[in-house]
């Protein structure tokens, strides 16, 4: 019984993604050519009380990088790391930073966010101005006005992430990928851990998908298999794919 008791404590305290004080498509592997776009990015870690958050932008920007990406916009809770190629993470720095230059119809959208997360939203702990919150309603304005029609890709890491998923949010143009249903947390929120477990497996599953469908779906595994180590109630990565995107490659 000792046994079980030291691995129930571990998942509990792997389980912190939640912040303190948040309609599901399934992936299948969908029909039609796969369409290749040209790429520009926004990543950000709303919070820095741990580093994990910060390693995956550290880790996304290197990996959108490593494949042709040439506009990433970064950004940070840690004042620490704050310069002019890494700004504070907040609402508005974030839709100034996708509104200052539009996609354009040749180009692409990925929004990359990473942070603990509760049943209203994503924490951005520096954005006093919205009670360090990023809601559904806050984020499809933003991708609206920062991406527009062109083809949008938001992935959403973080606890209850799955309220990230709705008509706030959806549109035909847009791919949203979250860690975790809307009533689930996520795990990996650590001091012991480089990324949380969702992102993790995503990175992992990058470079052998050619898909986001494919990676949703490899990522998915991956995450379960990591929760079924633990014991611990999946936390349920979800997705959903807008109709004129279901096929779309990765950069």
């Amino acid at each position: 019984m000792m046994w079980r008791w030291k691995l129930l404590v571990a998942a509990l305290a792997l389980a912190a993604c939640t912040q303190t004080a948040p309609s599901d498509t399934t992936a299948s592997t969908p029909a039609g050519p796969i369409q290749k776009v040209q790429w520009r990015a926004l990543v950000a870690a709303g919070d820095d009380s741990i580093s994990v958050f910060d390693n995956a932008v550290d880790e996304m920007t290197r990996l959108l990088a490593s494949h042709g990406v040439t506009r990433i916009d970064r950004f940070t809770s840690d004042p620490m790391m704050a310069r002019g190629d890494r700004l504070i993470a907040t609402s508005d720095s974030m839709a100034a930073a996708l509104a200052a230059k539009s996609p354009g119809p040749e180009r692409a959208c990925l929004v990359f966010l990473t942070s603990h997360g509760n049943r209203q939203g994503l924490l951005l702990r520096d954005d006093l101005d919205h009670d360090r919150s990023l809601d559904p309603s806050s984020f499809g304005r933003m991708l609206e006005q920062g991406c527009g029609s062109a083809p949008t890709v938001a992935i959403v890491s973080g606890c209850y992430s799955g309220i990230f998923i709705g008509r706030a949010t959806e549109a035909p143009n847009r791919i949203i990928l979250t860690a975790a249903r809307d009533d689930r947390t996520s795990f990996g929120c650590s001091a012991e851990e480089q990324f949380t477990y969702f992102d993790d497996c995503l990175f992992q599953a990058w470079p052998k998908a050619a898909t986001f469908a494919a990676l949703y779906r490899a990522t998915d595994s991956c995450v379960r298999a990591k929760e079924n180590e633990l014991g611990v109630v999946h936390s349920e990565p979800q997705a959903s794919f807008g109709s004129q995107v279901a096929n779309l490659a990765l950069p």
